[in-house]
């Protein structure tokens, strides 16, 4: 089992010169403060750094405008995991960066690396991919805003209830890696079968409405009774189609390279408005003018506006050029338009020579008669295929359902929910909430409680599933991130009582973080407080420290000046 512990966090907001640095290196730490002081900031952004998506901010708080750092060890080997608007970094020891990508796949393909969680699901598509990041998380936070309502359900974007549960069952060791990822196959294959099935169904209906309508058009001619006529026929056809479709190429491109001669006229606009922005800016500043993004410095000279200045009037050049090109494209547009419509007319003659009559039957009652004759091909043949698909997905289900059967273990199953529903009841009683103690509770159910026992309920829950995990060697356990106690109107008894449970159920050389509100003083020994207060969580005596460190690891892996 690989352990992760959080040392500590910093944020840094260029916009505001803030920044904060909070030490997590303890077992345990509670976050103190009153309402407003950023205690939900901070703790949603524990696992928001990594990718995973909280259900929602406080107001005023924008992840997008905020770098977070927050320093970590995997089994006590430093590494950093930074976010910096939507783009996210993991850092080896050395500072170096192991990943960074602003797509949520390559950051969970990195995520899966670095935790060696080789996880996969397979989309409706039959498309194998990573777990959605808060799956690797949903067992370790509790969020004020929705995870106290049910178990592993602080995450938003974490897949289907398939998905969810299969991660359960495997954290928990109910199934194993093998199982998890050929039941997610399996599962996929199901839904391509279903898909597929009912296409056919809806197709045969058509296809049988159709065949209705046709009956009476059988007629029975030879192909040499016309084949003069349909020769000459198909070539003028051919012709005209080869014209169209030269002309329509040519429109094609004609159209695209107008859409890019506005969208660079565009740009250009913006970056004429951008450099005149800078220019302004530039004359009230001193010798140094600094990025507002990164902080970069740089001189404030005669000759560095005059240079903005060029750069501006280089683009007006390019707007006109750009400009006399678009009139040479729309005259060529204008000019093909012409000639497509000339091939319009060619065709409604053609057409009108298919519908003379040649002796007692017209050519276009034959071409009706080919044209069923293909549709009736045609139908036989798309029946073939989903007969065909539907063959090959039922074996492929059939060979997953004897590999699944062959990887799963009904008794350690059995055994696994025995073992969890004894404590789950026990935590519940422990932690003076109520419970059907006759009842046989499963992985994944629903909390049914309400008023003050739904929250000791959803604790109980929450650490009955850690300590089966930690029992049967979870791959991985990362710190408990509880938000708030105080939920429902919970007594300060209550929330001591539930305090000191999780903190003396924490996993074994486990790490536990939670917050109380700053009227809450059952502070209780080993454990360390970060005391927050005032109306915000950054503040002005740490941006230098925080800048500078930030600044260190910006400069080492994108060599920013």
């Amino acid at each position: 089992m690989k352990n992760i512990r959080f040392k500590e966090i910093l944020f840094l907001s260029y916009r505001e010169k803030r920044a904060r640095r909070i030490n997590l290196d303890s077992d345990v730490v509670v976050v103190k403060g009153g309402n407003g002081t950023g205690k939900s900031c901070l703790l949603k952004s524990l696992y928001g750094v990594f990718g995973a998506q909280v259900n929602k901010y406080p107001e005023g708080w924008n992840p997008n405008y905020i770098i977070v750092l927050l320093k970590f060890q995997i089994d006590g080997v430093p590494f950093k995991a930074m976010r910096i608007g939507k783009d996210f970094y993991l850092l080896k020891p050395d500072n170096m960066y192991f990943s960074e990508t602003s797509d949520m796949e390559d950051q969970a393909e990195a995520l899966s690396s670095l935790f060696q969680l080789n996880l996969y699901y397979y989309s409706d598509q039959a498309k194998k991919k990573r777990l959605p990041l808060g799956c690797y998380f949903m067992p370790f936070y509790i969020d004020q805003d929705s995870g106290w309502q049910q178990p592993w359900s602080s995450f938003t974007q974490v897949g289907n209830e398939h998905v969810k549960r299969n991660v359960m069952l495997y954290y928990t060791g109910v199934i194993n890696h093998d199982y998890y990822n050929s039941q997610s196959r399996l599962l996929s294959l199901k839904s391509q079968y279903n898909k597929w099935q009912c296409e056919k169904t809806v197709q045969s209906r058509f296809v049988n409405i159709v065949k209705d309508k046709l009956q009476s058009t059988s007629i029975s001619l030879s192909d040499d009774d016309f084949k003069e006529e349909i020769d000459a026929f198909i070539r003028s056809l051919q012709d005209l189609k080869d014209k169209q479709n030269k002309i329509l190429k040519e429109l094609e491109e004609l159209y695209f390279n107008k859409m890019f001669k506005e969208s660079r006229i565009s740009s250009l606009h913006a970056s004429i408005s951008e450099i005149e922005e800078d220019f302004k800016y530039a004359l009230k500043q001193e010798d140094m003018l600094m990025c507002p993004v990164c902080g970069a410095q740089t001189d404030n000279t005669a000759l560095a506006r005059l240079a903005m200045n060029i750069d501006k009037e280089e683009c007006r050049d390019l707007i006109v050029q750009y400009r006399i090109e678009l009139q040479e494209i729309e005259k060529k547009i204008e000019n093909a338009k012409r000639k497509s419509d000339d091939l319009k007319q060619q065709i409604e003659e053609i057409q009108e020579i298919v519908t003379t009559k040649k002796e007692e039957y017209t050519l276009k009652e034959y071409l009706n008669h080919k044209v069923v004759e293909k549709l009736h091909e045609l139908f036989a043949e798309n029946e073939k295929e989903f007969d065909d698909n539907l063959y090959s997905l039922a074996n492929e289900i059939k060979e997953e359902n004897a590999k699944l059967k062959s990887l799963k273990s009904f008794n350690r199953l059995k055994m696994l929910t025995d073992y969890f529903n004894q404590k789950l009841i026990s935590y519940v009683k422990d932690l003076g909430g109520k419970i059907n103690s006759s009842k046989k509770h499963e992985f994944g159910e629903k909390i049914k409680g309400s008023g003050s026992s739904h929250p000791k309920e959803t604790l109980a829950y929450f650490f009955a599933y850690l300590h089966i995990m930690q029992k049967h060697d979870s791959p991985v356990m990362f710190p408990v991130v509880i938000d708030e106690f105080k939920q429902n109107g919970t007594t300060d008894k209550s929330i001591g009582k539930m305090i000191d449970f999780a903190i003396s159920h924490r996993p074994d050389n486990g790490q536990v973080i939670y917050s109380v509100s700053d009227n809450y003083s059952n502070e209780k020994a080993g454990v360390k407080v970060v005391e927050l207060d005032g109306d915000r969580l950054m503040i002005q005596q740490d941006y230098q420290s925080v800048y500078d460190e930030v600044d260190r690891i910006l400069n080492k892996n994108f060599k920013m000046k």
